[in-house]
């Protein structure tokens, strides 16, 4: 029987508004650098497939020198040398940090504050899972969705990211459940579909485009998961 979900936040609870591409583009503009959207886009890709391959090989992106600022000044450099940049400009990772943290520049989906209720009305124990740096918290009090979740469990946070198991474990521990009792949600068909499945969870892809591979359980939109739990203990889920 299904007694907890867990539920990603980045597109799946909420979309950054304008882009992260066109976010990162104008504050590169600012700082020196004309790069076009689809350019800082396919940077942003290259600079994150790099991240999750460190993390294949033992890597975890919280564990480097510096900590969570150490990551981020990192990441942002190098997505501001593949877009045609040099040095990191000072001032820029501040930049970028405070819009990212800042509640004005997200918007919830339409549908999770409805979805949220109707899984709270099932008596089911909701928990964030979400690769996060320490400001999600805050952020997600801010635009007063704390008050639907039982716990917020950030990979910046416990020092372990997804795909890996051990975000999950301490996800499972924090609500009292087995993993066969947990199902998670996000739209990540590696680290939210597949890295609940290998920690024993059951997991649903969000995929909000219809892009799912075939044999992947997935849902359109986090309106259709409160039915899709209904009269069923294990309902169509495989571990």
């Amino acid at each position: 029987m299904i007694r907890a979900v867990f539920l990603d936040v980045g597109n799946t609870l909420l979309s950054c508004d304008p882009p992260v591409a066109r976010v990162y583009a104008r504050s590169f503009a600012r700082h020196g650098l004309a790069a076009p959207d689809d350019e800082v886009r396919r940077a942003l890709g290259a600079t994150w497939s790099e991240v999750a391959r460190a993390f294949l090989s033992g890597e975890e992106r919280w564990g480097g020198p510096g900590g969570e600022e150490g990551f981020w000044r990192r990441f942002v450099s190098a997505v501001f040398r593949r877009s045609g940049g040099g040095e990191l400009p000072d001032g820029l990772l501040e930049e970028l940090v405070a819009h990212f943290a800042d509640e004005r520049n997200w918007a919830v989906f339409p549908e999770v504050e409805e979805s949220l209720r109707a899984l709270k009305a099932r008596g089911l124990r909701l928990s964030v899972v979400s690769n996060w740096d320490s400001t999600l918290p805050s952020l997600l009090s801010r635009l007063g969705l704390d008050r639907h979740f039982d716990e917020v469990v950030v990979s910046a946070l416990v020092g372990a990211s997804k795909p890996g198991p051990a975000i999950f474990e301490e996800a499972l521990r924090r609500a009292g459940v087995a993993p066969g009792e947990a199902l998670h949600v996000g739209d990540s068909l590696l680290e939210d579909y597949h890295g609940a499945r290998a920690a024993g969870l059951l997991s649903l892809l969000l995929d909000r485009d219809g892009t799912a591979p075939e044999g992947v359980e997935s849902i359109p939109s986090l309106a259709s998961l409160a039915g899709r739990l209904d009269g069923a203990a294990r309902p169509g889920l495989c571990p």
